[in-house]
């Protein structure tokens, strides 16, 4: 199939430089993410309602959000913790009870009141903050023990991460205390809102609040580490559609990491999900930049894609966005990998030029090995399908 399209279609989504808004996408500010507009767009055009939507490298979830409120089964996976914690929040519905109890959580508590100068805050996922704030955070993170049920807790723990994001990450100076309890406000106000809009999207779209999280499986590993799960291997030979955007071979993206003064690197965000460290910058890339680690890379995503292979439908369609360090050498590696795993590339869009449909991705905060590079702002969009 040929599928023509123009710019007020599936490639106007594709370069949609919108703010990343609406449902629950702007819970966390993860890297790479996936525009939402695009996502519901390959999502409506290539399944129907109650069809099963896989995300083997779901990030933050958008496309486990988009696709549970549009009716649909979602399939998420990612080895990164903080990927898992943020998208069970997103797509988790809260009662009249839970909301009640965060709003007033969130209303009391006193975080202006830092810790006592006596407690020991050597907290290695702290490492590089501010004193001040280190000592602010571990006290916000203490209030969350109020919580009974871990749902209220996991939504306060993502506020929280929300916050200390936008008080630490990327900053050269850091905001004063009166101004840090305003924005908590604002954003559990916006992230309740937020959810209310998912969940009503989702009614809309035949999904009950009550069978919301029943339309969606999520898992932390790789697909080989889960692929023999029970739950998993009911929906062997289901999967309609695989949307997903790997790591990108060669571009430095910190899915682990913030930073502190814009050079110092810092696992803050691990300690508001209730994570340990994690671990190193090789390991969410599929193999780091070196040589080796690129080669590494293109092996992996063999691997992973060949595991896959026996839970698509015949007729599955594959769609990846991903940006490469060096597109002229890794895109042909890239390719080779999905061939070997067990997939051909189609030509479903026609862009300009018949090239490739690609995205210039705005405001992200990555770094490719060489500084000079423009190509890792640069997302090609790939569709591939099974070969039986």
């Amino acid at each position: 199939m040929n599928l023509v399209d123009n710019e007020s279609g599936l490639l106007g989504a594709l370069r949609s430089a919108k703010r990343v808004s609406g449902l629950t996408h702007s819970f966390y500010r993860y890297p790479a993410r996936f525009p939402p507009e695009f996502v519901r767009e390959i999502i409506t055009r290539f399944s129907g309602r109650g069809d099963y939507i896989l995300d083997a490298f779901m990030g933050s979830g958008t496309s486990i959000v988009e696709a549970v409120a549009n009716g649909r089964n979602a399939i998420g996976v990612d080895i990164n913790p903080l990927a898992y914690f943020i998208t069970k929040v997103k797509t988790t519905p809260l009662s009249r009870t839970d909301r009640d109890k965060i709003t007033q959580w969130v209303n009391t508590i006193d975080f202006l009141q830092p810790l006592e100068q006596t407690r020991p805050v050597d907290i290695d996922e702290l490492r590089h903050i501010p004193e001040g704030l280190k000592r602010t955070f571990i006290g916000l993170i203490e209030t969350t023990d109020v919580f009974e049920f871990p749902r209220q807790r996991n939504f306060a723990r993502c506020a929280l991460l929300r916050l200390a994001q936008w008080a630490v990450d990327c900053r050269k100076e850091f905001p004063q205390s009166g101004s840090v309890k305003e924005q908590l406000i604002k954003y559990v106000r916006q992230m309740l809102e937020g959810l209310d809009e998912f969940v009503s999207t989702a009614r809309e779209n035949g999904v009950e609040k009550n069978r919301v999280t029943g339309k969606r499986q999520l898992y932390l590993g790789s697909f080989e580490d889960i692929m023999h799960s029970r739950k998993l291997n009911e929906v062997r030979s289901r999967i309609k559609l695989v949307l997903t955007s790997p790591p990108y071979p060669g571009v430095h993206v910190l899915y682990h990491r913030w930073q502190v003064n814009s050079r110092r690197e810092t696992p803050a965000p691990f300690y508001f999900a209730g994570f340990r460290n994690g671990r190193g910058e090789s390991h969410y890339t599929l193999g780091g930049r070196s040589r080796l680690g690129i080669e590494n890379y293109f092996t992996r995503v063999r691997e992973i894609f060949e595991s896959i292979h026996p839970f698509v439908q015949p007729d599955a369609l594959l769609v990846q966005l991903v940006a490469f360090a060096n597109p002229e050498m890794q895109l042909p590696a890239f390719l080779e990998s999905m061939r070997l795993a067990g997939y051909e590339e189609v030509q479903l869009v026609t862009a300009p030029n018949s090239e490739r449909p690609s995205r210039l991705v705005p405001n992200r905060k990555w770094y490719t090995n060489i500084e000079s590079s423009q190509h890792a702002g640069n997302e090609i969009l790939i569709f591939h399908t099974p070969v039986q």
